[in-house]
């Protein structure tokens, strides 16, 4: 295949004028067709109007005789007439005597008299016929009409041809509807190539764009072409582009918050270190000073332990561990593990676990999926406040547990944005976690069959609530990425 026929242009035109082609052979046989079927009809109708004409000339000369007492004075021969009507043509007559004796072909054969019926002849004027010349194979089609005296028919006059003779030459009409073909295939052509030309016109300035958005600008958009199908294509294009400058965007915030959390501890470690190092920390303060390094070192284990998994997750690598478990027994263990913390804060912890069946799922994602709505629900109620873990069982046999909070809730214009990675606001009390834990725990839960939802009321607090199936997909594993 040619390098031109690599190229949508070259396909297209190539396919229009094979179409054309097609279309040409086709129009050139059925109008040779259709052309030699009209000037058939033509010569036929020539002839009734021949025969017709001939009938009139001899019944007048006839009357004319007649009325003078003469001998019919009609063309010494029936030749005579033949060559009124053309060549191959033949006039035969029948019911009465015209010149006798000529030497003429003035007797209608007998097998096409039997064929002339006199009531037709009178009442339409003609009668097609066609017979066999007696003594030679040779066929003829003729147009009988009535010879008439005073409004009676006395006879009748046949004019004959051979069906040859009534169409025209093969290669006359081809050539003719060759022409015809060939001036139509040139206009069909020029309109082929504009019209190629049009349609290619925008996917070229879509291709421009294409390479354009591919060196950086996010900021293109294609306007509209005026034809649907492309239009369609142009919009799903520039939904492209904005998802690639919000995915651009987000990505920047994205390093920027994780060099930001990263920069955080270590540099809180780096400065105890050092303080340690150059011995001006108290040795009654050293304590203080190692606990906070051993503080912040935790937190940028979780934190990078939190983006090893966030990274997995976006790249379709994360696995989970499925087994019957009780989840009354995880959800116990996991509401224990927060006990303190809670009473540190001053803050009223609950728990109403309902009979639960067991369920087929990972009891580590689950406890982290938990883990992270208490360890948010604490973080954002104040004290005094009420956090409570609920759960109960589903008609399927489920389980829906829901973290409850006394908190400030959550605006309506941040509800969508707070299961992304790294939204992550300040609480009223200077509070602020790394923005993960949400996100991550909506795409386990969802790795697990379920999902993580939210709903919150300002000033009365918020309850998120994870519902986990009863049995977790046995191919469990990310099925959307995250919107980091």
């Amino acid at each position: 295949m040619g390098p031109a026929l690599r190229t949508l242009r070259g396909r297209l035109i190539l396919g229009s004028v094979a179409g054309l082609l097609i279309a040409a052979a086709l129009f050139m046989v059925v109008a040779t067709s259709i052309i030699r079927n009209a000037a058939s009809d033509a010569a036929r109708d020539e002839l009734d109007r021949q025969a017709v004409e001939i009938g009139l000339f001899i019944s007048g000369r006839v009357e004319t005789s007649l009325e003078s007492g003469q001998e019919a004075e009609v063309p010494r021969s029936i030749p005579n007439l033949e060559r009124l009507v053309g060549p191959q043509a033949v006039v035969y007559y029948a019911g009465l005597e015209i010149n006798p004796g000529s030497g003429g072909s003035n007797n209608l054969p007998a097998i096409a008299e039997q064929q002339v019926d006199f009531g037709i002849l009178a009442e339409t004027g003609l009668q097609r016929i066609d017979f066999t010349v007696p003594g030679s194979d040779r066929q003829v089609e003729g147009t009988a009409v009535p010879i008439e005296v005073s409004d009676r028919v006395i006879g009748a006059a046949l004019v004959a041809r051979p069906p040859k003779g009534f169409e025209p030459e093969f290669g006359e009409v081809a050539s003719q509807a060759l022409i015809a073909a060939g001036f139509g295939l040139l206009i069909a052509l020029g309109l082929s190539l504009y019209l190629t030309s049009r349609i290619l016109r925008p996917l070229r300035a879509m291709q421009a764009a294409t390479r354009s958005v591919a060196d950086g600008n996010m900021r293109l958009q294609l306007g509209p072409t005026g034809t649907q199908e492309l239009d369609e294509l142009s919009s799903a294009f520039n939904r492209m582009v904005e998802r690639l400058a919000e995915r651009e965007r987000l990505t920047r915030d994205f390093l920027m918050k994780v060099t930001h959390d990263l920069r955080t501890p270590l540099t809180a470690i780096r400065g105890h270190s050092a303080a340690l190092s150059d011995g001006v920390v108290p040795e009654e303060l050293m304590g203080r000073s190692l606990q906070a390094i051993e503080g912040e070192a935790s937190r940028l284990e979780t934190m990078v332990s939190d983006l090893l998994d966030l990274a997995k997750i976006d790249a379709h690598t994360f696995r989970v561990e499925l087994e019957e478990i009780d989840p009354a027994e995880v959800l116990e263990q996991t509401f224990d593990a927060f006990e303190a913390t809670a009473a540190e804060e001053g803050i009223l912890y609950q728990r109403n676990l309902a009979a639960l069946p067991p369920i087929v799922t990972d009891p580590t994602r689950m406890q982290q999926i938990v883990s992270n709505l208490l360890e948010n629900a604490l973080r954002w109620t104040s004290e005094g406040g009420t956090v409570r873990l609920d759960a109960r069982s589903t008609p399927e046999g489920g389980v829906v547990t829901s973290v409850r909070d006394t908190g400030p809730g959550i605006e309506d214009q941040d509800m969508d944005g707070i299961f992304e990675a790294f939204a992550s606001n300040e609480t009223p009390d200077g509070k602020q976690g790394s923005g993960l834990g949400l996100a991550i725990s909506r795409q386990l839960a969802r790795t697990l069959g379920g999902d993580v939802t939210v709903e919150s009321s300002v000033g009365h607090g918020s309850s998120f609530t994870l519902e986990l199936p009863a049995e977790a997909p046995e191919d469990a594993e990310t099925v959307d990425r995250l919107s980091v």
